[in-house]
């Protein structure tokens, strides 16, 4: 069996990474001429970092990145709302809550992969299937024949547009930030991690470990528009809030990133004969939850279980829609109603949530995560690092 997967985003890289894990050949196509750091910061829930770790990729991912603390929801204030161990995420779901530079974690999986399954500068246009296999038609004129083709070509999909083809993603009307900056280590102890949520904006901030912190931001208010005007736009934005709000924008020397936010409902099912969506280009969805990256992944490791359970690649590929759905649908959902909570306007809403979130305990937070945390682990979770059954 021969699989070839389009993009070569997180998503990807874990689906074949995990696929010649299995012993399936697997090779990435990716359009970009070159692979470039793309995004600021990342968070890998414990979904995720279970899953690099059953790929044998876990030691290297997690010291790559920095195990996030103890972390707070507060006002724009600064004033605390709700407080979360991170000792108890990892007690209840077996793995630590990582922040890791996108880089960086791109760079570990490129590595684990090699270079050799990798092919830049391969843009694919569109794709005809029959029973034999999947022919894909590219932008040198060039065509590339598989067994199976996976579509992990992000949020505006060429391999979507060619299976589902439901138009453009849904607009959130809110607009983001993200950076990362660098302060010196008297000022990095007294920043504090988390979230700050005011009406209809707020302010995260993590730490990525030496005096380096990724901050995002998001608001459906104008505020900057694009990446020229993202410093002074947002000191005006956020100009009332506590600190560390201004001092992190202000320590920003190196890009910020201004996107508009985005998601699609789920297609009612991932897999279309020998085509398979994953990622983004399957379920994207609202940054709330932090389980965009982490639903791929996993998606990427039940892929590969699903194609190395049975020689039929189209019955494969229905395996995993089936196994995948019904989490990442959940994943999608439930971002988008934290989406309408955190940029709640109203001052009677705001306030309303304000209250609960000071009654609400971590272990009910916890409890609402596991059904996507926890989705898709079974009693077989697939191959282990040697490609063996685990």
């Amino acid at each position: 069996m021969r699989v070839v997967i389009v993009g070569a985003g997180i998503g990807g890289l874990t689906a074949a990474i995990a696929l010649r894990r299995a012993g399936i050949d697997a090779v990435v196509l990716e359009r970009a001429p070159e692979l470039r750091e793309v995004g600021a910061g990342i968070s890998l829930w414990p979904n995720a970092i279970n899953a690099f770790r059953r790929l044998g990729i876990g030691d290297a991912v997690e010291a790559a990145g920095t195990r996030v603390g103890d972390t707070v929801i507060g006002d724009w204030r600064g004033r605390a709302l709700h407080q979360s161990s991170s000792d108890l995420v990892e007690a209840r779901f077996g793995a630590p809550l990582v922040m890791i530079r996108r880089a960086a974690l791109h760079a570990v999986l490129v590595q684990s992969l090699g270079e050799d399954f990798l092919r830049v500068d391969t843009q694919c246009l569109s794709f005809e299937q029959d029973l034999d296999g999947v022919r894909l038609r590219l932008a040198d004129g060039g065509t590339e024949h598989c067994d199976v083709a996976i579509g992990a070509d992000g949020l505006h999909s060429v391999m979507r547009a060619g299976t589902v083809g439901d138009g453009a993603p849904r607009r959130s009307g809110v607009q983001a930030w993200r950076a990362i900056a660098s302060v010196d280590g008297q000022l990095a102890d007294q920043i504090q991690v988390g979230e700050f949520w005011g009406k209809g904006s707020l302010f995260g901030v993590q730490s990525l470990g030496g005096g380096a912190f990724y901050w995002y931001a998001a608001s459906s208010r104008n505020g900057a528009q694009d990446e020229t005007d993202a410093k002074p736009g947002l000191l005006r934005l956020f100009n009332s809030w506590a600190a560390p709000v201004s001092t992190l924008i202000e320590a920003t020397t190196g890009p910020i990133l201004c996107n508009d936010l985005y998601d699609r409902r789920v297609p009612s099912v991932l897999a279309f004969g020998r085509v398979a969506l994953l990622g983004d280009a399957a379920h994207p969805m609202l940054p709330s939850l932090g389980q965009g990256a982490c639903q791929a992944v996993v998606d990427g490791e039940v892929l590969a279980e699903a194609l190395a359970e049975t020689d039929d690649p189209a019955a494969g590929l229905r395996l995993y829609s089936d196994r995948r759905r019904r989490t990442a649908s959940l994943a999608v959902t439930q971002s988008r109603r934290m989406f309408k909570v955190a940029h709640a306007r109203s001052p009677v809403t705001v306030g309303l949530r304000n209250a609960l979130l000071r009654r609400a305990s971590q272990e009910t937070s916890l409890s609402r995560m596991a059904p996507i945390i926890e989705g898709d682990r079974r009693e077989n979770v697939g191959v282990d690092a040697n490609g063996g059954p685990s």
